[in-house]
C-alpha cells in the first residue's frame, strides 16, 4: 500500500514538472518571437535613421557622441570612427559649445526636447547654420541616460531670410529718408500708408497724424477737388505711371504746387483701387524757372553787349541761339540763323575742322581752345560742352574772339626783342673782351683789376641772359635743340640754397631736402641728363617763388624721387595760389599782383621742362598748400628740336 501512494507522488509530480517544462517551452519561444520581432523593429528603426537626410547622433550625459547616421558622416567630412568619443556640437564655437550645453542640461521629465540655431564650420573653412532639435532619453526611473539630436542645415533659409530682413530694412530706409514724399492711398481718398517728407510737406507733425486725420484727400489736400478726379480718370485710362501737377493746400491752409508721379493698383476686374506714388513739391522749381528764363534775358543781352562772336551748337553743327555779334560774322541775324548749319556758310574742309574741335568737346567733357585764322583774320575760339541736368553733353557753346592786332602786336614785339638780342650782344662781346684785355696791363692798381673784373663779370652775365632768352624764344618756337648731359642736382640744389638764404633768413623759412622720404644734405650726388643751367634756372624759379608765396616762419620742402624712367621734383610751400592767377598760371607776364614780379618764372620754368621732355604741373589748395611738381624723364631727347607750346 505505501508503494502504490508512493508511486501515485511521482507520477503526479513527474506530471506536474513536465507541466512547467511545457510552459518553460511556450515561454522561451515567446521571448524568442518578441526578440525576433524587436530586432526586426531595430533593424527597421536603424534603416530608417540611416537613410535620413537630416543629421541624427546620439550622446551621452558628458556630451561624447555614441552614435552617428551617414548624413552627420557626410555633412562633417569625416567618418563615424573619427567622430565617435568626439564632443557635440561638432566644430563649433566655445560660446555656441556652452550655449548647447546650458540647454540640453536643462532637459529631463519635465522638459523633454528643446531646440536651437547655431554655426559650425566645416573642415574646408566654410561657415554653415544648423538647427537643432535635442531630445532626452530617459530610464524608468525619470533618468536621463542618453541624448539624441536632429539637425538639418538652414543656412539657405538663414541667408534668405538675413536678403528679406534687408531688403525690408533697405525699402524701409527708403521709404523714410527719400527726399520726396511718397504715398499710398485708397481710390475713395485715404491713406494707407505715407512717409514723414509726405506728411511734413501737407502740413502734418507725423505720417500717423496725417493718415488719422485725412480722410477725404480730395477735399482736404487737393485745392482744386476736380483735380483729383481728373487724375483718377486719367488714371482709369492709362497703364503704367503718370506724372500730374496741381496746386496742394497744406493743413494751415498754405499752398503748394505739387509734383505727382504715381500708378494705379487695380482689382480684378481691371478698376483702380488703390493709388502709390511719389510727391514733390516744385514751388521753389517754379519760381527758379521762372528765374531763369529772367536770367537768360538778360544773359542774351550781356552777350550781345560783348565783342566776342557767341554760338549755341548741338553735335551735328545746327545752331540753336547766336549773339548779334556772331550772326553778323555770318551776314545774318539771331533770327535768321537759328536752325541752319555752319556748313552753309564755309566750304566742306574747314567745316569738318570745326566740327572735329567740336566732337573733341564734347567726346572728352572738357573745353578745347584753339586759334582759327583765314584770310589773315586770327579768332581765339573756345569750345565747352553744355551739360544738361542728367550730366550729358547734347550741345556747346562757341565764343570766338578777334585776336588779329593782338597776334599783330605780338609778332612786333618779339621781332623787336629778336632784333634786339642780336644788336646788344656785338657790343657786349666788344666790352668783355676789351675789360679782358685791360686787366692784362701790368700798370694797373688792384682797385682798378677789381673794376674791371666787375665790368667782365656783368658783361658775362649780361651776355649769359641774352644766350638764355635766345634759347627761350626758340623753345616757345619749337627749335631748340637740347643737348643733354649728366648733371649733379645735389650742386645744383646747393647753390639754389645758397642763392635764395638772405630771402629766406628775411622771411623766417626754412628751405629743406627730402629724397625716398628722408631728409638729405645734399652732400651725395644726384645725377639727372639735361642741360645744367637751364636745369638750374628751372628749379631756382619754383624755390623762389614758393619762399615768396610761404608764410613766415614756415617751411619750403624739395622733395627729390628718382626713378628708372622719369624723376621727379615737388617744391610745396604751405601757401597757395591766388584764384585769380591759377587759370594762367604758366602764361607770360601772369604776376598775380606779385610786388616787383615779372610774370616770367613760371612760364620759362614750363618751356625748359618741356624743352627736357618733361611736364610741370600744379596742385593748390588751403589744406595742403601749393605743391609744384616737375617730371623728367631720365634720358631726355637730344640733338632734336625739343616739344615747345603750341598756341592753344
Amino acid at each position: 500500500m505505501p508503494r502504490n501512494k508512493d508511486r501515485a507522488l511521482l507520477t503526479q509530480e513527474l506530471r506536474s514538472l513536465r507541466g512547467r517544462l511545457m510552459d518553460a517551452d511556450i515561454l522561451k519561444s515567446a521571448l524568442a518571437r518578441e526578440a525576433a520581432s524587436q530586432r526586426t523593429s531595430d533593424a527597421r528603426y536603424q534603416n530608417i535613421v540611416e537613410d535620413q537626410a537630416e543629421l541624427i547622433c546620439r550622446f551621452d550625459p558628458q556630451g561624447r557622441l555614441t552614435y552617428v547616421n551617414p548624413a552627420f558622416c557626410r555633412y562633417f567630412g569625416q567618418d563615424a570612427a573619427t567622430l565617435l568619443g568626439g564632443f557635440i556640437p561638432v566644430q563649433a564655437s566655445e560660446a555656441e559649445v556652452a550655449e548647447v550645453r546650458r540647454a540640453v542640461s536643462g532637459l529631463g521629465p519635465n522638459r523633454g526636447m528643446t531646440s536651437l540655431v547655431h554655426r559650425a564650420t566645416l573642415p574646408g573653412g566654410q561657415t554653415r547654420w544648423q538647427e537643432w532639435l535635442y531630445r532626452a532619453i530617459m530610464d524608468a526611473a525619470g533618468t536621463v541616460v542618453e541624448y539624441q539630436a536632429v539637425g538639418r542645415d538652414v543656412t539657405d533659409i538663414k541667408e534668405t531670410m538675413e536678403g528679406f530682413r534687408r531688403a525690408e530694412e533697405k525699402y524701409r530706409a527708403i521709404f523714410e529718408n527719400a527726399p520726396l514724399g511718397i504715398f499710398r492711398t485708397t481710390a475713395s481718398g485715404r491713406f494707407e500708408e505715407t512717409n514723414q517728407v509726405m506728411a511734413v510737406m501737407l502740413g502734418y507733425d507725423s505720417a500717423a497724424q496725417a493718415m488719422a486725420q485725412v480722410t477725404d484727400i480730395g477735399h482736404q489736400i487737393y485745392d482744386d477737388p476736380q483735380s483729383r478726379v481728373r487724375l483718377l480718370e486719367t488714371l482709369e485710362k492709362t497703364r503704367g505711371s503718370i506724372t500730374y501737377e496741381a496746386l496742394f493746400r497744406r493743413r494751415d491752409g498754405g499752398r503748394f504746387t505739387g509734383r505727382l508721379h504715381v500708378s494705379a493698383v487695380r482689382g480684378e476686374d481691371g478698376r483702380v483701387t488703390s493709388l502709390i506714388g511719389l510727391m514733390d513739391d516744385i514751388t521753389e522749381r517754379r519760381r527758379m524757372e521762372e528765374e531763369l528764363r529772367r536770367s537768360e534775358r538778360i544773359a542774351r543781352t550781356l552777350l550781345n553787349a560783348t565783342t566776342e562772336s557767341a554760338f549755341l551748337v548741338d553735335v551735328d553743327g545746327v545752331i540753336l541761339a547766336v549773339n548779334d555779334i556772331g550772326a553778323r560774322r555770318l551776314g545774318g541775324t539771331p533770327q535768321t540763323l537759328v536752325g541752319r548749319n555752319f556748313y552753309e556758310f564755309q566750304s566742306w574742309e574747314l567745316f569738318e575742322q570745326g566740327m572735329e574741335r567740336i566732337w573733341e568737346a564734347y567726346c572728352e567733357r572738357r573745353p578745347v581752345r584753339f586759334e582759327d585764322e583765314r584770310a589773315g583774320i586770327v579768332h581765339d575760339v573756345m569750345v565747352s560742352p553744355v551739360f544738361d541736368d542728367a550730366g550729358g553733353v547734347d550741345k556747346v557753346a562757341i565764343f570766338a574772339q578777334d585776336i588779329t592786332e593782338r597776334r599783330r602786336l605780338e609778332r612786333l614785339r618779339e621781332d623787336v626783342e629778336r632784333i634786339t638780342r642780336h644788336d646788344m650782344k656785338t657790343p657786349l662781346i666788344g666790352i668783355v673782351g676789351f675789360a679782358q684785355l685791360l686787366q692784362k696791363s701790368q700798370n694797373l692798381t688792384d682797385k682798378q683789376r677789381e673794376y674791371l673784373a666787375y665790368i667782365q663779370n656783368s658783361g658775362r652775365q649780361m651776355m649769359d641772359f641774352i644766350k638764355k632768352s635766345l634759347d627761350y624764344f626758340k623753345m616757345e618756337q619749337r627749335s631748340y635743340v637740347l643737348r643733354p648731359q649728366d648733371v649733379d642736382m645735389a650742386r645744383v640744389f646747393r647753390r639754389i640754397h645758397d642763392d635764395l638764404r638772405p630771402l629766406a633768413v628775411n622771411k623766417s623759412v626754412c628751405i629743406s631736402f627730402t629724397m625716398d622720404g628722408q631728409d638729405i644734405s645734399l652732400t651725395r650726388p644726384i645725377l639727372f641728363r639735361g642741360e645744367e643751367d637751364h636745369l638750374e634756372n628751372l628749379f631756382a624759379n619754383l624755390v623762389k617763388n614758393a619762399v615768396e608765396a610761404a608764410p613766415e616762419d614756415s617751411e619750403v620742402t624739395v622733395t627729390i624721387r628718382c626713378g628708372d624712367e622719369v624723376h621727379e621734383v615737388d617744391v610745396h610751400n604751405p601757401g597757395i595760389i591766388p584764384e585769380a592767377a591759377r587759370a594762367r598760371f604758366f602764361e607770360r607776364y601772369n604776376t598775380a599782383g606779385k610786388e616787383g614780379g615779372t610774370g616770367l618764372g613760371t612760364h620759362v620754368a614750363r618751356l625748359i621742362a618741356q624743352a627736357h621732355g618733361g611736364a610741370i604741373r600744379y596742385i593748390s589748395c588751403p589744406r595742403e598748400g601749393t605743391h609744384l611738381i616737375v617730371t623728367l624723364p631720365a634720358n631726355p631727347p637730344q640733338e632734336q628740336p625739343a616739344p615747345g607750346l603750341s598756341r592753344t
